[in-house]
C-alpha cells in the first residue's frame, strides 16, 4: 500500500463518516418534542378522563332523585314498620322546664304505638347537648325514672354547664326503641 491516498471523492465512493462526526446511537432527540412513551403515557391520561367524565355525565343523567320521606307520618310509619317486620316504635311526647340555677327537668310521656296506651316500666334516657357547641357539652344517658301514679310518665332532673340553647334527646330502649328531641333555652342562672 501506497503512502498516499486518494480521497474517496476522487475515487467515486460515497464519503465515509469520519470518526469525530458519528451519529449518536439513541433516537435522535428534538428539543422539546417528548419522547413516545411520554406522549403514549399523556394520551392515556387524557382518553381515560375523558371516558370517566362521560361515564359520569351519563349517570348524572340517567338516575332520578328519590324524595325523602315525609316526616310527620306517624300512622303511616307505624303501618310501614309493621309491615317490613321491623318492630314498630313508641311515641315520645317531651317536655323540658329551665328550673333555675342551670337545672333542667325533662318530663317524657311515652305510649305504644297505634294504641296510645302508656308504656310503663321501660328503660328511658336522656341526652342534653348545646346546640352552639355540639358534641363539646353533651351529657347522658341520664336515666329517666318513672313518675308514680302517672303510668307511662318518665322524668330527670339534669344541670346543664352553662346557658344556652339546648337540645334534649330522650330515647326508649326497651321494650320497643324510640328517639325524640326537644330544644330548650337556659338564658338566666337564677330564676325568679
Amino acid at each position: 500500500m501506497s503512502k498516499f491516498r486518494l480521497s474517496d471523492e476522487m475515487l467515486g465512493r460515497p464519503e465515509r463518516a469520519s470518526k469525530r462526526a458519528r451519529a449518536p446511537r439513541g433516537p435522535s432527540r428534538r428539543p422539546g418534542v417528548p419522547s413516545p412513551f411520554r406522549q403514549g403515557l399523556l394520551l392515556g391520561i387524557c382518553v381515560g378522563m375523558t371516558v370517566a367524565l362521560a361515564l359520569g355525565v351519563v349517570g348524572f343523567l340517567v338516575t332520578r332523585p328519590q324524595a325523602a320521606p315525609p316526616a310527620a307520618a306517624p300512622a303511616a310509619s307505624h303501618a310501614a314498620a309493621a309491615g317490613n317486620g321491623k318492630q314498630p316504635q313508641a311515641s315520645i311526647d317531651v317536655a323540658a322546664e329551665h328550673l333555675g340555677d342551670l337545672q333542667i327537668r325533662i318530663d317524657a310521656r311515652v305510649s305504644a304505638p297505634g294504641s296510645y296506651s302508656p308504656i310503663t316500666k321501660g328503660q328511658v334516657v336522656a341526652y342534653t347537648d348545646m346546640v352552639a357547641m355540639p358534641l363539646s357539652h353533651r351529657q347522658g344517658p341520664i336515666v329517666m325514672a318513672e313518675v308514680s301514679g302517672s303510668p307511662g310518665t318518665y322524668q330527670a332532673v339534669s344541670q346543664v354547664p352553662m346557658i344556652g340553647e339546648y337540645n334534649v334527646t330522650v330515647e326508649v330502649r326497651q321494650p320497643m326503641a324510640a328517639q325524640a328531641d326537644h330544644r330548650i333555652d337556659v338564658q338566666n342562672v337564677k330564676r325568679s
